[in-house]
């Protein structure tokens, strides 16, 4: 009886095809010349990776105060990547996830802030992401997503940095236009403690709105119209988010389509919370991967 169960389960197990995985790698460290210290980042690498094989590259940011680890947590990156690439859903991809603490993605050192987190991402890490493992490097095969603070870093890197990333993906991001829906409930009407809680020397030593305000995605929509080859855009949020993202979220998506772009828009039940992620993480994933894997 027990050969014969052993025999059913080789046969289902060859029907099934073998679960590949991936490999994940923590607290990886490089020195950042931008940041003039160590920059510390994770790393989901397709595993039984033939030789002389590359890959698509996804930057991955997290929202405020969390670091490296959320989109593995609370996302789940490690066992939805590998779901997806085992079906055959997506090809197998790089995923990056930098640590850049409550930087909002900007450079701030000239303002005793967290850093110069934009070069630092965008010339630092991913030229050392290039050179360590096996990428594709061109920037049709690299992505960026994020998700609230990290939202309006992947918004931002990849409007300004048209050059290095072909699609982005934001879900919940921290974006106010000025003058939309979304500025009531925006950085300009908070109180000044506030702002240095939520934007530490970001903008200045003290919070500066017109210094936020050129930083904010929404000001590259112009330049963006004039790019030859703009990113792909997704964007996604929760129409119980408790911040109130859906109304710049909503505000990006009919600017974009003003300015001729066709982005997606998701907008489903939920909070700003990984339980919303979650639920549009695959969704978004997808959307990137299909984008990248493209010759």
């Amino acid at each position: 009886m027990c050969a014969r169960l052993f025999t059913i389960l080789l046969g289902w197990l060859a029907t099934v095809g073998p679960v590949v995985g991936g490999e994940v790698l923590v607290n990886q460290t490089f020195q950042s010349a931008a940041l003039g210290t160590e920059m510390r980042y994770s790393i989901y690498l397709p595993t039984n990776r033939p030789d002389g094989e590359r890959y698509p590259t996804v930057y991955l940011l997290h929202g405020f105060g969390a670091g490296q680890g959320e989109w593995l947590h609370g996302g789940r990156l490690e066992e939805t990547l590998d779901r997806l690439i085992d079906s055959n859903t997506i090809p197998p991809v790089i995923a990056v996830m930098p640590d850049a603490g409550k930087s909002w993605y900007v450079d701030s050192a000239r303002y005793g802030g967290p850093g110069d987190y934009e070069t630092a991402i965008t010339r630092d890490l991913v030229a050392e992401i290039d050179a360590r493992y096996p990428t594709l490097s061109e920037v049709r095969h690299r992505g960026i997503a994020g998700i609230s603070m990290g939202g309006h870093g992947a918004l931002r890197l990849a409007f300004a940095h048209s050059d290095l990333f072909s699609s982005v993906a934001a879900l919940s991001p921290g974006i106010w236009m000025p003058g939309g829906l979304s500025e009531t409930s925006g950085p300009a009407n908070d109180p000044p403690e506030e702002l240095e809680k939520w934007f530490p020397r970001t903008t200045g030593k003290t919070f500066d709105l017109k210094t936020f305000n050129r930083q904010s995605p929404f000001a590259y929509l112009d330049e963006l119209a004039s790019m030859k080859e703009p990113p792909s855009i997704f964007l996604a949020v929760g129409d119980d988010d408790y911040w109130k993202l859906h109304d710049g979220t909503v505000d990006m998506y009919v600017e974009l389509r003003r300015a001729g772009f066709r982005p997606e828009l998701r907008v489903g039940n939920g909070g700003h919370d990984w339980k919303y992620w979650r639920s549009v993480t695959e969704e978004a994933l997808k959307f990137l991967a299909q984008r990248l894997s493209k010759s």
